[in-house]
């Protein structure tokens, strides 16, 4: 039988081996088998930590998952502000606008009566001019400001507005 190099067997060894030199190879040998242990469990830790990796990135897709849901949903309520203020400024802007109208044509409204007063006077004289509890005054003696409520709900004569 003819044997390789390689291939020479353990009772072999310890047949020609002198007792030093077999208590050397039991010593290596069992240092392999410690260090294969030690693979083992190493390549267990390895196992280990792809399965925490792959826990953690699942976590983190979640979490950015979450994040950009938030994002949205702070983007959606910062356009929602805008155009709230965007509607404060304008309807701010609308009530400026009605008061400086209101206040320009608060003195013709004045003048304009007072003319109507002044001509009603002078057509029909001092006497014929008669107020009575039954008919209302043809017209108004004075004036008040109009206030924001009664604007919108009571339209302005389009005569006396120019």
């Amino acid at each position: 039988m003819a044997r390789r190099r390689g291939e020479i067997t353990m009772a072999r060894t310890k047949e020609k081996a002198p007792t030093g030199v077999q208590s050397k190879i039991r010593m290596l040998e069992q240092m392999a088998e410690g260090l294969d242990d030690q693979v083992a469990v190493l390549y267990r830790r390895a196992a280990t930590f792809e399965e925490e990796e792959f826990l953690l990135n699942r976590e983190i897709e979640e979490r950015q998952t979450e994040i950009n849901r938030l994002i949205l949903k702070l983007d959606a309520m910062q356009a929602e502000r805008d155009r709230v203020m965007d509607k404060i400024e304008s309807i701010s802007k609308e009530a400026s606008a009605m008061r400086e109208k209101i206040i320009d044509h608060e003195e013709e409204f004045a003048l304009a009566s007072i003319d109507n007063a002044i001509s009603t006077t002078l057509k029909g004289g001092i006497d014929q001019q008669t107020f009575n509890e039954s008919q209302p005054a043809q017209a108004p003696m004075f004036f008040r400001r109009m206030t924001l409520s009664e604007a919108i709900t009571q339209p302005l004569n389009a005569n006396l507005i120019r």
